[in-house]
């Protein structure tokens, strides 16, 4: 896909689009909101953020409406599809969009904007590109395009006596929650907390310990209160990539342990994988060793549209040519190929579920306990398949190793809806959103929940709600993620139900724009075999919106 902005943040900045022409005009608050949005983890960062940063001197709704104001200009000016926004995040699209660091000058010279705090962040960010040749990140012990090494330091504890342990077992349930992930290894708890008291910087302690990666907090209680702040940090430059506060109440302290222990360890996985993703994009794309290439497929895959899932494939089977018995890679791809007819992406869905459970059973041979590829297997099945008891197993696996897994705890909504336990589906799903509040895949989050609330209604007051509820979480799932044209076929199905037959059809019409040639007999032959013991009123509830029959 040709990269449709390139904006340059060495020396002044710079953005030019895909004919390598200058984009004007641009404000000074535009340039910087598109330099912070470049340095972040998948180019994204909620609009609070970005209000606070940009707009420091203003009141709360005066930043805001600066903000939205801004956004509205922006849009105007980038290449379109490039920045995008709901009402929570803005983003640019990393599949579109390149940035260079690297070269003569410092990062965004001459560069002045006029707002404390976006001042203080660009000093702390010049301050980790201070020369201009590429920074020589510190292997792992496995070398470089292994699975990065992960070190949880001991949390500093305010306002508990010394001899208080909660702090130490804080970090040693967190501890044991992220080994057991998977996709990154853990220093021992012993080999950290050698180093209590010892006055060294993070690049020093990742470099005695031998990781790419360090996580450090507090702990500080207040009355019946306590209050936890964590931070994901570099270990190469000490820059932090991932921060969060956690407030809770101080009861029964091994439950609080535990919920602070989920909320902890569910949200420095993906975090952690999205510096990674950053990373692997500074290595030329044919010397990316299999797990970098497995990196770089996956903000194709969270696309949930054609160009994307296909993209994401041909990736993978690079990463497949360099490692053929890569578990990842594998069961990545087998849940890649499930999509194609899931989401109308096949032309012949019928061959296209054959070679996505052929690709499946050849990722059970290598799975072992690895989380993430334990829940791309049982995706795969369930979206293929109607062996939903099999497609559990895998997910239920991967929930036992890594209970904070918020993507296999969307894949087993997904399923408690596909047989209409619609209770089950929903509480699985908010617990996916709780882990992962800001996950690419959150979209996704809000259609398991809204299909588990209008299959499966009765026609009385309690049913229409639920239905009005499945409405408004569609469309918002759509504003998230525009790209997944597919969700109007989930619209158009929901407006049915709510008896709005103006905007059932109007989503038919999208659906329809979207995918020109579906048909009523191709969705039979390609959605979810698994979801299709609600098939008549589904079917019927299309055909009233506009989808013709053959």
């Amino acid at each position: 896909m040709p990269q449709s902005l390139h904006l340059g943040l060495s020396g002044a900045f710079s953005a030019r689009d895909v004919n390598d022409e200058i984009i004007t005009p641009m404000s000074r608050r535009s340039q910087a909101m598109l330099a912070f949005l470049a340095l972040q983890p998948e180019m994204r960062a909620e609009r609070t953020t970005l209000a606070d940063l940009l707009w420091g001197d203003r009141s709360e709704d005066q930043a805001r409406a600066s903000l939205r104001q801004e956004l509205s200009v922006l849009r105007r000016v980038l290449p379109q599809g490039v920045l995008d926004t709901n009402r929570i995040c803005v983003w640019l699209d990393p599949a579109k969009t390149t940035v260079t660091t690297l070269g003569p000058g410092d990062l965004l010279q001459g560069f002045d904007l006029g707002s404390e705090p976006f001042e203080d962040w660009l000093r702390e960010i010049r301050s980790m590109h201070l020369t201009t040749e590429p920074a020589k990140t510190k292997a792992s012990p496995l070398g470089r395009g292994t699975r990065p090494t992960l070190a949880i330091l001991p949390f500093e504890e305010i306002g508990a006596p010394d001899s208080d342990m909660f702090a130490d077992g804080v970090v040693e349930e967190i501890t044991g929650a992220l080994s057991r992930v998977r996709e990154f290894h853990v220093i021992a708890r012993q080999s950290t907390f050698a180093l209590r008291g010892e006055n060294l910087d993070v690049p020093t302690i990742a470099s005695r310990l031998g990781a790419n990666y360090i996580v450090e907090g507090s702990v500080r209680r207040a009355g019946e209160r306590v209050r936890i702040t964590v931070q994901l940090i570099n270990g190469d430059n000490g820059q932090t990539l991932w921060s969060d506060r956690f407030d809770d109440k101080l009861d029964d302290l091994f439950d609080l342990q535990d919920r602070i222990t989920a909320q902890v360890a569910g949200q420095v996985s993906p975090n952690l994988r999205h510096a990674e993703i950053a990373r692997a994009r500074t290595t030329p794309p044919n010397d990316r060793t299999a797990y970098e290439l497995l990196l770089t497929a996956y903000p194709h895959f969270w696309s949930h549209n054609r160009e994307g899932n296909a993209r994401a494939i041909e990736i993978l089977d690079e990463a497949l040519k360099r490692d053929p018995d890569y578990a990842p890679a594998l069961s990545l791809k087998a849940w890649c190929l499930a999509q194609q007819p899931a989401y109308m992406y096949s032309r012949d869905p019928e061959a296209d579920r054959e070679t996505a459970v052929i690709a499946i059973d050849k990722a059970c041979e290598s799975v072992g306990d690895h989380a993430p590829s334990l829940t791309a297997i049982g995706a795969a099945l369930s979206l293929v398949t109607t062996d939903l008891e099999r497609a559990n197993f895998y997910i239920d696996r991967a929930l036992d190793i890594d209970p904070n897994n918020a993507w296999a705890w969307m894949r087993r909504g997904w399923a408690q809806a596909f047989v209409g336990q619609s209770d089950d589906a929903i509480a699985c799903q908010e617990m996916a959103e709780r882990l992962s509040p800001l996950d690419p895949f959150r979209f996704n989050f809000l259609l398991g929940k809204a299909s588990a609330l209008y299959h499966w209604q009765a026609d009385d007051s309690a049913g229409r709600e639920n239905v009005g509820k499945a409405v408004m979480l569609i469309k918002e799932a759509i504003r998230m993620n525009p790209k997944a044209k597919w969700a109007y076929r989930m619209l158009a199905s929901a407006c049915f139900f709510a008896k709005d037959q103006e905007a059932a059809r109007d989503a038919g019409r999208e659906l329809l724009n979207a995918y020109p040639d579906i048909t009523i007999d191709y969705l039979k032959r390609a959605l979810p075999p698994a979801a299709f013991v609600y098939e008549l009123k589904y079917f019927k509830s299309l055909r009233d919106a506009g989808i013709p029959e053959e």
